[in-house]
């Protein structure tokens, strides 16, 4: 995400936060006032805030997510190829997601569109995608000693010499220097009362204003993320909870089988499920029935899958807020090609290519076929494009 030090993943949106979320003690008092327009809550320093969202315990939840974006870009489904739900399209408008989650290994996640529905599920060591709008299904089974998880980059507290909030005043001792860390004015988000948490950047390169993390005062949770843009002053970028539960869902929730007609692609790991090849190995599903066992990679006329990630075509240059992501030639969705049609013609050193600007990211698209983007100002991506010869 944009923070690019040793917390910013616990930070980044509440989804990820909800998977990585590890445990808490005892829930704090909260002392709100009937009918206050502001929850009345305990002061927290930054330190005492970070603490809390590290200390979090949260296996069981359930609501509605929303991610509302306004880069001043337009739905980019109207450009060409798939427009429901693709990933760039959600790039304009507002989205919400249906989450069900209770524990790693038991996630739900359901968006919807007029007469379409697209479904992501786990359920134990099995995975599925599903789409309503095509009737494909994509399956695979994941290792039974596989866990989801980030490798952890930031050091671990030592209970026996420092508490949580030394720890967390350390790690804002790294941040500080390119990062102005607060606590803001409580707030109510989904309904429960928050601490907001707000990140600035020092850089003056750098597009956004701050980063407001809504913190639940309860459990700990992130619930909410919103992105201001310097340019405009305004919420160019939005991600949180519209209304959540914390009971558990029903183990039904998470139980998935192909319906009737769907045609079902067996990928061999994670990887191929998220990037498939070009060439799929599907079937039609046009017997199934609730209950009907499906075969696994490897199964009779089931044909397994590799792939390369496309993770091993991004680069960075930059740190902290001046972070810069180049993608390699090929890498970038049809429908973005065709938005840099119109977008004007500028240099970078040697290398020339099109750059479009938004309030929060600046891309430039070289003629080489090359992608660099960043939440930086266009003149700063230039000289940063400049030195990559």
């Amino acid at each position: 995400m944009l923070l690019r030090t040793r917390v910013n993943r616990r930070w980044a949106v509440p989804v990820i936060a909800l998977l990585g979320v590890l445990g808490v003690g005892a829930i704090p008092p909260l002392f709100q006032s009937a009918g206050a327009s502001t929850p009345d809550l305990p002061a927290l320093t930054p330190a005492e805030l970070l603490a809390k969202v590290r200390t979090a315990q949260v296996t069981s939840l359930s609501g509605t997510v929303t991610l509302t974006s306004k880069l001043g870009l337009p739905s980019l489904g109207s450009l060409g190829g798939r427009s429901l739900n693709s990933v760039t399209d959600l790039l304009a408008g507002q989205h919400s997601a249906q989450v069900w989650i209770d524990g790693a290994d038991h996630v739900r996640i359901a968006t919807a569109a007029p007469m379409a529905e697209t479904n992501w599920i786990r359920n134990g060591n099995d995975v599925w995608s599903y789409d309503s709008t095509t009737l494909r299904v994509t399956h695979t089974t994941l290792a039974a000693d596989t866990t989801p998880s980030t490798p952890r980059a930031e050091p671990v507290p030592d209970p026996a010499h420092e508490t949580p909030v030394e720890f967390a005043n350390q790690l804002l001792d790294q941040v500080t220097p390119s990062t102005v860390v607060s606590v803001d004015t409580a707030q109510y988000v989904a309904g429960q009362p928050v601490y907001e948490l707000s990140l600035a950047p020092h850089s003056a390169d750098s597009t956004v204003q701050d980063v407001a993390i809504a913190v639940d005062a309860a459990t700990g949770l992130p619930l909410e993320v919103k992105i201001v843009a310097r340019s405009t002053g305004q919420t160019a970028l939005a991600f949180g909870f519209t209304k959540i539960s914390f009971d558990q869902p029903a183990a039904s929730t998470f139980a998935f089988t192909p319906p009737p007609g769907s045609t079902l692609r067996e990928a061999a790991n994670i990887a191929t499920f998220i990037n498939p090849p070009t060439r799929n190995h599907v079937r039609p599903n046009r017997s199934a029935a609730p209950g009907t066992a499906v075969p696994t990679p490897g199964a009779a006329g089931v044909a397994p899958e590799t792939t390369t990630s496309s993770l091993d075509n991004i680069t960075t240059m930059g740190s902290d807020w001046g972070t810069i992501a180049v993608l390699a030639a090929g890498s970038v969705p049809q429908q973005l090609t065709s938005l840099m049609a119109g977008s004007p013609q500028v240099t970078a050193g040697a290398l020339t290519g099109r750059m479009l600007s938004t309030p929060l990211i600046s891309v430039l698209f070289l003629d080489d076929g090359r992608v660099a983007l960043g939440a930086v100002t266009p003149a700063a991506l230039q000289d940063a494009v400049a030195k990559l010869g």
